[in-house]
């Protein structure tokens, strides 16, 4: 049967989350905020809830209004929303996107919608992820991965997709484990980056000399962030260019090209 919707009387009180659809959490700030400014019925307009087969309520658009209502005591007051019935989980979350896609949702739970919503890349990114034993989120977990666009880029950065993104977890858990350090998106980026400028690259060997790297990869962000100091270059592309010092460290034959060891002396950073 095909998704219907239909206008009805609904009180907010009413209507639940679902973490896996309401990927992003309401905003009680705000509601605090608009409450302090005056509750106005009219500016509530009309919120977008999905029914479910089991009686349950589930919002879709307006969770941070409904929210307003509760904090302003209008919790039980019925409202005008718009209700579908007969959508999926996978129908909820796309339903949700695209309700929110001029909305300053942010990447993280735009992409836990995504995953939901079965959209291919999303969930590829998600498998991969878990292969390494990470999990994608902003929880802050030691095995969290919240850099959510750095994922994306490396991705679509092989061909097929995904190739580089297993390379890079796969040499960044090895050889710090499950870290934050290890997966913010310089890191991530900067690693990628010298894959796929290198393809003769041997990844056992650069594994082994990451992980005896004094400082771990918190020595490897700051020394990016020293090339950016240096030469006005990304802080990613410094990460990039310490990481082929770092490989080459030793090595007589299959060097990889470098500028060099940042200059010494004052230089204006990028910011």
């Amino acid at each position: 049967m095909s998704p219907t919707s239909s206008i009805e009387m609904l009180a907010p009180n009413e209507v639940t989350t679902d973490s896996r659809v309401n990927t992003r959490p309401a905003d009680r700030a705000w509601a605090q905020r608009k409450h302090r400014e005056g509750y106005d019925e009219r500016r509530i307009g009309v919120p977008t809830v999905s029914a479910r087969a089991d009686g349950t309520y589930v919002w879709l658009d307006g969770q941070n209004r409904g929210a307003l209502s509760e904090r302003a005591g209008r919790g039980d007051e019925r409202i005008a929303m718009k209700v579908f019935r007969g959508l999926d989980l996978a129908g909820e979350a796309e339903l949700f996107l695209g309700l929110n896609d001029n909305r300053r949702v942010a990447l993280i739970y735009k992409f836990a919608a995504e995953v939901t919503a079965r959209r291919p890349e999303a969930v590829a990114i998600s498998r991969i992820v878990a292969d390494f034993g990470w999990a994608v989120s902003d929880a802050g977990n030691p095995n969290n991965i919240a850099a959510v666009a750095a994922l994306g880029t490396i991705h679509r950065s092989s061909t097929p997709p995904g190739g580089t993104l297993s390379s890079v977890l796969s040499i960044l858990t090895e050889a710090w484990g499950h870290t934050q350090e290890a997966v913010t998106a310089p890191v991530l980026l900067g690693l990628a980056s010298v894959l796929n400028d290198c393809p003769g690259l041997n990844p056992a060997s650069l594994t082994k000399k990451l992980a005896k790297h004094d400082g771990g990869a918190a020595s490897l962000l700051g020394k990016g962030r020293g090339f950016r100091t240096a030469t006005g270059c990304t802080v990613t592309l410094g990460v990039d260019q310490v990481i082929r010092i770092i490989y080459n460290t030793g090595r007589r034959t299959g060097r990889l090209h470098t500028w060099g060891p940042p200059p010494a002396g004052p230089s204006s950073p990028q910011q």
